[in-house]
């Protein structure tokens, strides 16, 4: 039996079939020429390859109608796909009407049925690379998320492979069944798409979607202080940083049904992230808040880091935003974790169908600088000293910044987790037999290099010239007993030589009033 009506399951474009490896030789000739087959979402890298294994021809009598001849070729792997071998599940009847051409019996399939057979075809046809099965038109490239037309020898039914190579090795990936034109007709056949296998959009003959894509577009991420970009730039402990992530969504998610669809958001430790929903949102392209379409599943800690999913709880959902760019918003702040880091590191991908992309970054980085406290006592380098006190502040010198810093038994105190700027340092307190008149307070600038490591500098305000940068990046600084340690040059011998103008005329005060009070 050849002539049956033409159903939707034959030309419904295409039924997608997986991990199929058919040999290519050369093509053969024959039927209509200039006959196409069009790759929809075609991907880079990947190349299309067409197999003929059924002819169709349009009754002229009864153009409802399509003749549906099996290729010689193909015959025992489609009898073995479609049930008709003899274990296969299909009825006696049916095996004896089809022994002769099982197309004519994959014609009568619907949707569900077609998509079995796909898979069939597939397991019956791993030795189909030793039967020399010929190309029948030419192998053609795809370009990301673009059209490619294949050539093909005459109208029919074909099966298309998809292969590339992943990892260094040749992958053939997931195939296609589909109709071509008949007799170069589109329009006179209802044509419904599968959408269960991203055919949803096909209404057509002649065309299918590629569904064995490429890794999606990867996320990109924004970070900010306030309104300041910060991605590869520093903050400190204790800021609230602002995170933007945009997600692209694949544009052939409009031809599916279900489309699952996650973002997965990943912090380093040194960041602590919102812990529920609320705290997030999530707009469309025109920025309407569609956050209760996801199941936002946060875990881990400051401490250890944290992954956050953000799943489209429904898949039906996605596909009415293919081709938009979604927008994922958060606060997070900056702990005492980031430290010992140095940064805090966030990333984003997307996993679109079950395919991972690439991975959307930010980093931002945080710094500290050290002093050694030293004691004036005419030595080269003095000796260190311990229970000093210091506050930083902000450059104005107003603003404390954390709690106080003593000096440990080696002289050394230490500030981390700032970002780049300009601080204030004071002393608060002298170890003990250390003058509580001459305190130290100075400014220091971090500032940030091209590497991102950064250098720190004695900016301004050593009044008594007490501070002193060293070759390896620390910086020491001098306790004196009395006056007559102070430096005598420069600004600090002027503060000295002032101080000693003072208590000379403070001295001469008292002796003035010594001296009436001996006249009177």
């Amino acid at each position: 039996m050849k002539m049956r009506t033409l159903f939707a399951g034959i030309v419904a474009a295409a039924t997608m079939l997986g991990g199929m490896a058919i040999g290519a030789s050369s093509a053969q000739a024959d039927g209509a020429t200039g006959t196409t087959i069009t790759v929809n979402n075609s991907q880079s890298g990947h190349t299309y390859t067409p197999y003929k294994f059924a002819n169709l021809t349009v009754d002229p009598n009864d153009t409802t109608k399509v003749e549906v001849t099996t290729v010689a070729q193909w015959s025992d792997a489609v009898k073995t796909a479609a049930g008709l071998d003899d274990n296969g599940n299909a009825s006696v009847a049916d095996k004896k009407l089809y022994a002769s051409n099982p197309a004519a019996y994959v014609a009568t399939f619907n949707a569900e049925q077609l998509r079995g057979f796909a898979m069939n075809l597939r397991e019956s046809a791993k030795n189909l690379l030793a039967t020399d099965k010929t190309v029948d038109g030419t192998a053609t490239s795809g370009t990301d998320g673009k059209s490619a037309s294949i050539p093909v020898s005459g109208e029919g039914w074909y099966l298309v492979t998809d292969s590339f190579t992943k990892d260094g090795k040749s992958t053939t990936g997931v195939n296609a069944i589909v109709a071509t034109t008949i007799n170069g007709r589109t329009g006179d056949f209802n044509v419904v798409g599968d959408a269960g296998t991203g055919q949803g959009k096909i209404q057509a003959l002649g065309q299918f979607n590629a569904k064995n894509e490429n890794a999606p577009q990867p996320p990109t991420k924004e970070v900010k202080l306030g309104n300041d970009d910060v991605n590869g730039k520093s903050a400190s402990v204790g800021d609230t940083l602002s995170f933007t992530i945009n997600v692209p969504v694949p544009a052939n998610a409009a031809d599916y049904d279900e489309y699952p669809f996650t973002i997965t958001d990943t912090a380093s430790k040194g960041l602590n992230m919102p812990s529920t929903s609320g705290e997030y949102e999530i707009t469309d392209a025109a920025k309407k808040d569609i956050t209760r379409l996801f199941t936002i599943t946060p875990s881990g800690d400051a401490a250890n880091g944290t992954t956050t999913t953000f799943t489209v709880t429904d898949p039906k959902n996605t596909p009415q935003y293919a081709g938009q760019t979604l927008v994922v918003t958060y606060n997070a702040t900056v702990t005492e974790d980031a430290k010992k880091a140095g940064s805090v590191d966030n990333s984003a991908t997307i996993t679109a169908n079950n395919v991972v992309s690439g991975i959307g970054t930010t980093k931002v980085y945080n710094y500290g600088f050290s002093l050694t406290k030293k004691g004036k006592d005419g030595s080269k380098d003095g000796s260190p000293l311990p229970g000093a006190v210091f506050q930083l502040y902000d450059e104005s010198g107003k603003r404390s910044i954390g709690s106080q810093v003593s000096t440990d038994g080696n002289g050394k105190a230490a500030w981390s987790g700032l970002a780049a700027g300009t601080y204030t340092v004071k002393e608060t307190h002298a170890p003990d037999g250390y003058s509580k008149q001459f305190l130290p307070s100075f400014k220091v600038t971090i500032k940030q290099n091209n590497d991102k490591t950064a250098t720190v500098t004695i900016a301004e305000g050593d009044t008594f010239g007490l501070v002193a940068p060293e070759s390896n990046g620390d910086i020491t600084v001098l306790n004196v007993k009395n006056v007559s340690q102070l430096p005598l040059t420069g600004a600090a011998g002027t503060v000295m030589f002032t101080v000693v103008a003072l208590l000379v005329a403070a001295a001469g005060v008292t002796l003035a009033v010594k001296s009436r009070q001996r006249v009177h």
